[in-house]
């Protein structure tokens, strides 16, 4: 049977880690590279909505840091679920605030493959806005 975590109890999967990250690294960048090394495999793939996919961890943190440089204030909140096949699931919602002040929220799904070695050698994500002011 699935197993579910939500974000209040420990982030103890990757995608928690993951998700918990891109709400600290929207106020620091150099989380970054502190830390995508220890939720990425060296050649993963990442592909958000219907962007080209990103490939590589280098490539991935330059994708990050462009999205954040110009990203505003957010929060997630989600659960994750671990599929009978390991796959990693995480049902989101993202509220925030642009720069320009215009409020949002989205919410979606995102899907991680892991490796042995516990980072995600692939993840998708997919989402609709939920509301903009």
């Amino acid at each position: 049977m699935p197993q579910t975590h939500t974000q209040s109890q420990a982030t103890d999967t990757v995608l928690d880690r993951y998700i918990a990250l891109m709400d600290r690294a929207v106020h620091d960048l150099g989380l970054l590279d502190e830390e995508l090394p220890s939720i990425f495999a060296p050649d993963a793939t990442v592909q958000l909505e219907e962007l080209e996919p990103v490939t590589g961890l280098t490539a991935i943190t330059e994708f990050y840091r462009r999205f954040y440089s110009h990203a505003g204030d957010n929060k997630h909140f989600w659960n994750t679920t671990v599929l009978e096949d390991g796959t990693l699931e995480a049902d989101f919602i993202v509220a925030g605030r642009s720069r320009d002040g215009h409020l949002l929220a989205r919410r979606g799904i995102e899907h991680a493959t892991v490796n042995a070695d516990g980072l995600i050698t692939s993840l998708r994500a997919t989402s609709t806005a939920v509301g903009e002011n």
